[in-house]
């Protein structure tokens, strides 16, 4: 069990214990604000733990459903390429009405801004307060990262503003640019002021904290100017910013990838784990999540798609649809498809067998079984007790920021990639004690595996081989994690998660139900539960017969397509008709 409990039981209870009702209340609401109340560390520091579940929500708690895993209806969670669904989650149809729940919001924006203004005019020692206006300043950048990715241009505010300056309160929305170079400036600041070291490590915000989601936003940012606003110089920037910012953690030499990638998203705790930045701690009796306790009781509607499966490399480091690659010999049995395959596959999913809808009550929709955040020591914990950390930011991401932003440039022409960019991140992912994949080699503009030249036949014309190899690694590394919508509308394609574009998508493994059956009764069942062929009627093939792909949904008003007007939000309409009212065009987001 955990011993930690009385060293960090306040740091929790603010961390995780902060009500809903407590985050949504405007600022003068919630903010003690006398002065000698900002002139106390020890205030503000408790004051910026509100902030710590909208920022950093983990596992989030109770049986509120996280970004991690594919089970929460929100776009952020399954409107991706990696979820075989029943039913497909949408994007919206239309405009909200209102702001509420549409994101369109300013209170944590304005709440920031109070704590800034008070904390310019506080008695604190310089260090201290510099310290706390760079954690408040990293705050602002990060909501107003949210913001952008969300709804594009945006106003900028960084004032205190009252309800009765209607001048300042309703103006026109700032170019995405100009907010961006306020965010960087906000990053910029809280990378030299806030400090190395805070608190428990990985329980507060802290300089490398800081680095690390300046590498995570500045790539957003800069794969989103080149690719939608093809805007060549701005993404130069705020690449050159993700890469420097990756680079500087990578050189500190204060973390190392972990031995078990597994145990990163099912470990009781992650204390002292080497890879880990920043991290949510869950007690029993403090505060519980469901994550674990989803996989553990409930039938996979949303599990891992043949396209995901697919990208998965053999333990040689080729693409299994490469010619060279003479270890995949086929997926036409379970067995022989999970065979000599990256191990980061068997975190993931069940290699042992198939788990089928009707047949088993921890069903796949798509037949691949996802145990990845379950601890089968932990069990007891089940349903919305699950006590496993969870991991908010990991070095494993910094490397894969640091080799993406330096491929992106590379492209730009604006950086020249080496064989040692590949050593420091790349090839340090693929040398953890628990995956030992073949290293790469870069030669010429190419990436290789013991002499062999990686060449998908897969790939998308339009992006380069090394490109593509470093999105393939990022995928197979973080899946799961919520990062792969915004990588799909970053590199502008979204066209990967419609489910009439890309095949794969509605697509599971193959099955032969005869075989099956066969089998099932021989390992699985016992006298009570034997199967029949008629049990499997209601599994959907891509073909004639009793053997193909499974097709997790045969419905057409169940199939997923997207629309470019989907890579932005729509604003509410509302809140369109509020600015008019008081003299101001508030342009609606594209297609909306």
């Amino acid at each position: 069990m955990k011993t930690r409990i009385l060293i960090i039981g306040i740091i929790l209870s603010l961390f995780a214990g902060c009500s809903d009702d407590y985050l949504e209340r405007l600022p003068n609401d919630t903010l003690v604000d006398a002065p000698e109340f900002w002139n106390d560390e020890s205030n503000v520091s408790n004051r910026m733990f509100a902030f710590y579940t909208h920022f950093f929500p983990g596992y989030e708690s109770g049986w509120t459903r996280s970004n991690f895993w594919t089970l929460a209806d929100a776009p952020e969670t399954s409107w991706t390429d990696d979820a075989a669904q029943k039913a497909a989650t949408y994007f919206l149809n239309n405009a909200p009405s209102t702001a509420s729940g549409a994101g369109w919001d300013f209170d944590y924006v304005r709440e920031i801004n109070l704590i800034i203004d008070r904390l310019e005019g506080s008695e604190m020692l310089e260090e201290e307060r510099n310290h706390w206006l760079g954690v408040a300043r990293f705050f602002r950048a990060m909501e107003y990262h949210r913001l952008v990715k969300r709804f594009g241009d945006m106003p900028w505010f960084d004032q205190v503003i009252v309800d009765t300056d209607k001048d300042l309160l309703y103006r026109s929305r700032d170019s995405r640019t100009a907010v961006m170079d306020n965010v960087l400036a906000d990053l910029e600041f809280a990378g030299v002021h806030v400090r190395v070291s805070e608190g428990l490590p990985g329980l507060k915000v802290n300089q490398d904290v800081v680095k690390a989601y300046t590498s995570q936003i500045m790539l957003f940012e800069g794969t989103w100017q080149k690719y939608h606003s093809e805007n060549s110089a701005a993404a130069a920037k705020y690449l050159e910013v993700a890469r420097t910012a990756a680079l500087e953690l990578i050189e500190s030499g204060r973390y190392s990838v972990a031995p078990g990638y597994l145990a990163l998203t099912a470990s009781e705790t992650l204390a002292g784990n080497p890879e880990i930045i920043l991290y949510r701690a869950y007690e029993p009796g403090v505060v519980t999540h469901s994550v674990m306790g989803f996989q553990l009781q409930d039938g996979e509607r949303n599990s891992p798609s043949k396209d995901l499966i697919d990208s998965y490399l053999s333990a040689n480091g080729l693409p299994i649809a490469q010619a060279e690659n003479d270890m995949f010999e086929t997926d036409k049995t379970f067995s022989m498809e999970m065979a000599n395959r990256d191990p980061r596959l068997y975190a993931n999913i069940d290699s042992s067998r198939l788990y089928i809808d009707g047949v088993d009550v921890l069903f796949a929709s798509s037949g691949y079984y996802s145990h990845r955040f379950i601890n089968y020591n932990l069990t007891q914990h089940s349903g919305q007790l699950s006590i496993t950390d969870a991991p908010v930011m990991r070095y494993g991401e910094v490397l894969l920021n640091y080799i993406e932003a330096s491929a992106e440039l590379d492209d730009l022409g604006e950086y020249t990639l080496t064989q040692n960019d590949f050593d420091i991140s790349f090839n340090e992912l693929r040398k953890r004690e628990s995956v030992d994949m073949p290293l790469v080699n870069y030669d010429g503009g190419n990436l290789s595996v013991d002499g062999v030249v990686i060449n998908d036949p897969d790939r998308d014309a339009d992006v380069p081989s090394v490109i593509w190899e470093i999105r393939r690694e990022r995928r197979v590394e973080m899946v799961w994690e919520g990062k792969r919508f915004d990588d799909l509308r970053r590199w502008k394609k979204l066209e990967y998660a419609d489910m009439t574009l890309n095949s794969k998508l509605n697509l599971g493994a193959w099955l032969d139900k005869e075989a099956f059956v066969l089998w099932y009764n021989e390992n699985v069942a016992d006298v009570d539960t034997q199967i029949e062929l008629s049990d499997l009627d209601g599994i959907n093939l891509d073909r004639d017969g009793t053997a193909g792909y499974i097709v997790p949904t045969d419905d057409p008003t169940a199939v997923r397509e997207y629309n470019e007007r989907d890579y932005l939000y729509p604003l509410p309409t509302d809140e369109i008709a509020l600015y008019k009212e008081n003299g101001v065009t508030l342009e609606q987001n594209p297609g909306w």
